[in-house]
């Protein structure tokens, strides 16, 4: 008999024999999962509330809903919700695949905690985030619910780590976040409170952390294809975690937040935000129509930016080539006036791609020696393919840019010393010297996934869960009130486990077994096994494959064969949108 038991999944009915609950050990993960211990798990004796959810007419009804509706979550207050049981088989599904992997990428678990003093917050420069949850104990003293754990790690390294022989150090927990979102939308997808696992890394040296941050993107590629989910790797911006290099694993899905623009002839990925492009031929704009834009930098150089009158500025990628300019200023010109000798001023004369050195421009603002003016040449304004087509690739110049909405479900930093140095996180080097640890972090949205996974798979029949989270790999469903059947069910029960596939049994009998066939495709499980009248009337049961709808008739002999095949099949399918 063909097993259907995967190294990449964790067993989550499976137990040896004569053993506890705390003795059981997952076979492939060697994690207790207290659930697993039932010998016969049955729909019946789960809790399973059908949620009560209505929308507006004509409209989709949204993943949210839809989860409710099937019983995995409950919303608790605006942005924040509940797990129940099926909620909960899929996210232990899915932190197992992150600790096996956070395992293999040589990183030790932590567990830090939610409640946070400023102390750490106020030396970064962070403690006025306007998305912090900040309270006060009976001593008035001032905490913080963590909305993640830079500064809390980094100290916590400060005060361990003391020499170049104790690095490098990789650290990683799965834990709660909390984040005073204004408007917290899509579900789990942006909430106020949720799960996330967080990975720092701690190194030696430069070339040694962009090592250690190439590792770890291996390490979330195994994490996304294990998942089964198609996912794109993009450039990104660092936003308020700083650094200078970030990637963002991204699933790519209608309703997503993101905006990913993608060439059609390379491998080029990136967010919106970052993005670049060049324009296809001949400058097209007219030299004698050119906007400016004034900027300023941390030491006091004037920024005058040329640009095409129909785009907007992208600053991001202004402080990718300057990174000291300051985007804050909001009167760069006032304050370039008022700052220092006029002598000894600096202007940097930036030119968009799209725009002529020769096109007919504003005078500057300013009189200045004309020894202190320089000129720089970039991409400089925002990708828009929708109003904008057929701009190069700044890779091959050769494709075209496409647009694609995506949700953010993983993102990468490498964060030099920004934390380290702030926070005195010094190691001694074999020289001697002390040097501040070089840093990287890592994070994926665990909460968010599930909600992810949930929008990218589902169809109009419900939800449709890859196999490698899905909280049961196959349902039994039986026509209620026969003990034949019933009798029957369990043998394939049985069956299905010692063939290392992880089962339940569809047994509520208060439901009609029409009401049970059209759940067990709501609910998303990977396969179906009815046992109904066919059997009844000529000993077959049915085995159907949600994702492809495709239904076998066999024999119960035949069965554990003909479902490990499906799910054989089923593991290695990467899915994308849709059925």
């Amino acid at each position: 008999m063909r097993s259907c038991c995967s190294g990449q999944r964790i067993g989550i009915l499976r137990r040896t024999s004569k053993c506890s609950t705390a003795n059981f050990v997952s076979r492939s993960n060697k994690r207790p999962f207290t659930h697993a211990t039932i010998s016969h798990p049955r729909l019946s004796k789960f809790f399973l509330p059908l949620g009560s959810v209505t929308s507006a007419a004509g409209e989709r009804e949204s993943t949210t809903d839809l989860l409710i509706r099937a019983g995995f979550i409950r919303k608790s207050s605006a942005g924040i919700y509940s797990l129940l049981p099926l909620g909960i088989f899929v996210q232990r599904k899915l932190a197992a695949i992150i600790h096996r992997n956070m395992y293999m990428a040589g990183a030790s678990e932590v567990s830090l905690p939610s409640l946070l003093s400023p102390t750490a917050w106020k030396t970064t420069g962070r403690w006025e985030n306007t998305e912090l949850y900040k309270l006060k104990d009976s001593s008035d003293a001032e905490f913080c619910l963590a909305p993640t754990h830079e500064e809390e790690i980094t100290s916590l390294v400060s005060r361990e780590v003391t020499s170049f022989r104790q690095l490098p150090l990789r650290l990683y927990q799965i834990g709660r976040k909390y984040r005073d979102e204004m408007r917290p939308r899509g579900g789990m997808l942006r909430g106020r409170e949720f799960l996330m696992m967080d990975l720092y890394s701690f190194d030696t040296t430069t070339e040694a952390a962009l090592s250690t941050y190439e590792e770890i993107k291996v390490a979330y590629r195994s994490i996304f294809d294990t998942i089964g989910i198609r996912y794109a790797v993009s450039e990104a911006d660092s936003g308020s975690i700083g650094g200078d290099l970030s990637h963002e694993f991204h699933f790519i899905t209608p309703v997503g937040e993101d905006t990913l623009i993608t060439c059609d002839s390379c491998d080029y990925t990136a967010n919106v935000e970052v993005a670049e492009s060049y324009p296809s031929g001949e400058h097209i704009y007219d030299p004698d129509n050119v906007a400016v834009k004034y900027g300023l930098t941390t030491d006091s150089t004037l920024l005058v930016i040329y640009y095409p009158p129909d785009r907007f500025v992208n600053e991001n990628l202004i402080k990718k080539e300057l990174p000291l300019y300051d985007p804050s200023v909001r009167n760069p010109v006032s304050e370039f006036q008022r700052n220092g000798d006029p002598m000894l001023q600096r202007i940097i004369r930036i030119f968009d791609e799209r725009v002529s050195e020769k096109s007919s421009l504003p005078d500057l603002p300013v009189s200045i020696n004309i020894g202190n003016i320089s000129t720089l040449r970039f991409p400089c304004v925002e990708v828009a393919p929708q109003s904008h087509p057929n701009e190069l690739c700044p890779h091959c110049e050769e494709g075209t840019l496409l647009a694609s909405r995506a949700v953010e479900v993983g993102h990468t930093f490498y964060l030099s010393t920004k934390y380290s140095a702030a926070l005195k996180a010094h190691f001694t080097a074999e020289d001697g010297t002390k040097k501040p640890i070089q840093m990287g972090c890592y994070g994926i949205g665990v909460s968010r996934i599930i909600s992810a996974v949930a929008e990218v798979t589902r169809d109009h029949y419900g939800l449709s869960w890859p196999v490698a989270i899905c909280p049961f790999e196959v349902v039994i469903v039986t026509k209620p009130k026969s003990d034949k059947i019933d009798d029957l069910a369990i043998k394939l029960y049985q069956d299905l486990r010692k063939a290392g596939c992880e089962a339940v049994i569809d047994d509520r009998d208060d439901k009609s077994f029409g009401w049970k066939l059209s759940d067990s495709k709501f609910l998303g499980f990977p396969v179906s096994v009815v046992v109904g009248n066919n059997y009844l009337n000529d000993g077959r049961v049915d085995v159907e494959c949600r994702r492809t709808g495709q239904s076998t008739i066999c024999s119960p002999e035949q069965v554990a064969d003909t479902v490990a095949s499906i799910l054989h099949i089923e593991k290695t399918t990467q899915r994308s949108s849709g059925p």
